[in-house]
């Protein structure tokens, strides 16, 4: 538990609880995709990403320590977004799982650009990404990534996350 100063006073913060209310903004789910120690693809699922500016194209990813693509990202410099539709929840649910709880295996594609960054066919977006720089905060990295490659497939609607369950704005 940490204790944070507010205007109003002392307000005691539990993790859970603020963990509970982050998860009543929606977003939007991405499969983070780098390379191994091997050069294989290894990706995970997160939905902490954003877009920075336009010029030049750059996003941003957090990814905590202690987690394989945090590892990996760390030696590669490179990564890619893809940014699922709805029928690929099947695909979010997966690479939430720790890799030794995968079981079965995903065909992975690979970037146009030199990097060869794993990309997942079908996506709504794929970014293709250099590292420009990282910042460590708590238990997490920032990482800011160059936009070297995009590909985009407007068909059909994002797969969202809302109040820790996958969720179709279609179906309300």
């Amino acid at each position: 538990m940490h204790l944070y100063h507010y205007c109003v006073g002392i307000v005691l913060l539990d993790t859970s609880e603020f963990r509970a209310a982050l998860g009543l903004f929606a977003t939007g789910v991405t499969v983070i995709t780098t390379l191994d120690d091997d050069g294989e693809p290894h990706s995970m699922t997160a939905n902490a990403f954003s877009s920075i500016c336009l010029d030049p194209p750059t996003v941003m990813v957090c990814i905590a320590h202690g987690t394989n693509t945090h590892g990996f990202m760390e030696k590669t410099s490179k990564f890619g977004v893809n940014i699922l539709r709805q029928e690929q929840q099947e695909l979010g649910a997966y690479f939430a799982k720790k890799p030794e709880d995968r079981t079965g295996g995903v065909e992975f594609n690979y970037s146009e650009a030199d990097d060869q960054v794993p990309v997942l066919d079908g996506s709504m977006v794929f970014f293709g990404c250099e590292v420009l720089g990282s910042h460590v905060y708590g238990d997490h990295t920032i990482y800011v990534g160059l936009v070297k490659e995009m590909r985009r497939n407007e068909s059909g609607a994002p797969l969202m996350f809302y109040n820790s369950r996958w969720y179709n704005p279609a179906e309300d």
